[in-house]
């Protein structure tokens, strides 16, 4: 349904820029520009009704504040460039009017405030892009896919958001509904016209519904790699004190973030900062060495690494190569068993221990042991060590590789090319809950007016995910994420 009203608001970041752009959507879009805006190729003397905004086109002129006539001298607020789009053709689906001009939020602000003063309304958060979703113009997924491309932190995330923007989810989802929905076209029509139609066949159902299952068990693996993609996955650096926790914290960053000493237990802390992982947005938290010790601050520190280790989704436990595996590293493996953390095992210092200094030291104890042959660490292959050396970067792309495969652990993502989020992973459950019902139901030989049941809740939950029907409660929650102006 379209709004009746013109929303206005700056649709650039605060601050100072070189360009700023106002824009307005509406059925007096076009109108409020004609009040504000004077071509250049106008004089002064002559009355700005004559220009009527042509669609599609940038005009140069001036801003200007309106007097109510035609003045010999008028006020101008700002040279611009206005763009006018006439719906249906437009971002919104409405009139739509974007005026560019120079980056100062004195400038801007004006000029919204002459908007405003003609008739138009502060718009909302995201309220451009939920008008556009409203008119038809895109659906659910594309709206919170420009939301992602806002907010994506790496290439990998801008890449995976504009497929999604381009519609590559939402074709996914409307391709398996439509199968469904033929489905229920023809359970029902045999339902209401059996001596005409008949039946549908168990083994029709089941083929359908088996490659609507495999489709959205496809889409459902890109809840997990999504997630880490847009909030970030978590990982922590555990070991003893020492072991080139910190080195390997910068070495990732690029950078001297931590303090970096031949002094066991420098760190005291955890520290967190965000870098970029082969196109994965990690969160690295260096904590402090697990030892034991009296220092009162050092055991705080301890005692947050354990925390570090329970809120992490994925450990790296780094062995100082020279010194080998000893209590510490007991320590860790309990904890590591305890949490269930998944975790990477790597051995550092490959540059003072050199290729044949991997002997009885390293040989682990038993909770080590048994945390190496769980299905905590990956990768699981038996004999792989990942070797690497923080001081001189060797190895240092074959963990990052590592930690790219724990975050996209399937070819779903690039197949698909985007990732669902969490409200439409868990519509896209509930929907395969529905249709494994179904097929249960359909073995057993149940009637056919129970499968028809279950089966316009599966596509219930698929209509959700894409916006077909949605409540007003779930439009709003998904577009108070927004920023004013988008």
């Amino acid at each position: 349904m379209l709004q009746d009203d013109t929303i206005a608001a700056i649709s650039t970041a605060p601050g100072v820029g070189a360009i700023a752009i106002v824009r307005l959507s509406g059925p007096q879009a076009f109108s409020i520009a004609q009040k504000i805006f004077l071509p250049r190729s106008f004089s002064s003397e002559e009355k700005n009704e004559k220009w009527l905004p042509k669609s599609h086109q940038a005009t140069i002129g001036y801003i200007r504040k309106n007097d109510g006539a035609a003045s010999i001298t008028p006020e101008y607020v700002d040279e611009v460039v206005l763009i006018a789009y006439q719906g249906p053709n437009s971002y919104t689906g409405e009139d739509l009017v974007e005026i560019n001009c120079h980056g100062s939020p004195i400038v801007t602000r004006e000029i919204l405030t002459l908007a405003l003063t003609e008739g138009a309304r502060l718009a909302q958060k995201g309220e451009f892009t939920k008008r556009g979703f409203l008119s038809g113009r895109l659906d659910l997924t594309q709206a919170e896919a420009v939301l992602d491309l806002i907010h994506s932190k790496t290439e990998r995330q801008s890449h995976l958001a504009l497929s999604a923007l381009k519609g590559a989810l939402g074709d996914e989802i409307k391709s398996v509904r439509g199968r469904l929905m033929e489905l229920t076209t023809r359970l029902v029509a045999g339902i209401d016209f059996p001596e005409e139609v008949g039946e549908l066949d168990i083994s029709d159902i089941e083929k359908i519904v088996a490659d609507a299952m495999t489709r959205l068990e496809t889409l459902a693996k890109t809840a997990r790699s999504g997630r880490y993609l847009r909030e970030g996955l978590k990982l922590a650096i555990v070991g003893r004190p020492n072991a080139g926790k910190s080195s390997l914290l910068n070495a990732l960053l690029n950078f001297e973030r931590a303090i970096v000493t031949d002094v066991p237990g420098t760190t005291r802390d955890s520290i967190e900062e965000p870098v970029d992982v082969n196109g994965v947005p990690v969160i690295l938290i260096d904590t402090a060495g697990m030892r034991a010790t009296e220092d009162a601050v050092e055991q705080i520190g301890i005692e947050r690494s354990n925390k570090a280790i329970d809120e992490a989704e994925l450990v790296v436990l780094l062995v100082d190569g020279e010194k080998g595996v000893g209590a510490e590293e007991e320590v860790i493996a309990q904890k590591l068993l305890a949490s269930g953390r998944s975790f990477l095992y790597v051995i550092n210092k490959f540059d003072l221990i050199g290729e044949d200094g991997f002997g009885e030291k390293l040989k682990a104890g038993p909770l080590l042991e048994k945390a190496l042959e769980s299905p905590l660490r990956l990768p699981r292959q038996a004999d792989l060590k990942i070797i690497i050396s923080a001081k001189t970067l060797a190895g240092l792309e074959d963990l990052k590789k590592h930690i790219e495969r724990f975050a996209i652990n399937d070819q779903s993502l690039q197949e698909l090319g985007g990732s669902l989020n969490q409200r439409q992973g868990e519509l896209c459950q509930k929907s395969l809950a529905y249709l494994a019902q179904l097929k249960t139901a359909a073995q057993a030989g149940l009637p056919q007016d129970c499968l028809v049941t279950d089966l316009r809740s599966a596509l219930d939950a698929l209509d959700e995910i894409s916006g077909e029907t949605v409540t007003e409660e779930v439009i709003t929650e998904v577009f108070a994420n927004f920023c004013i102006g988008k």
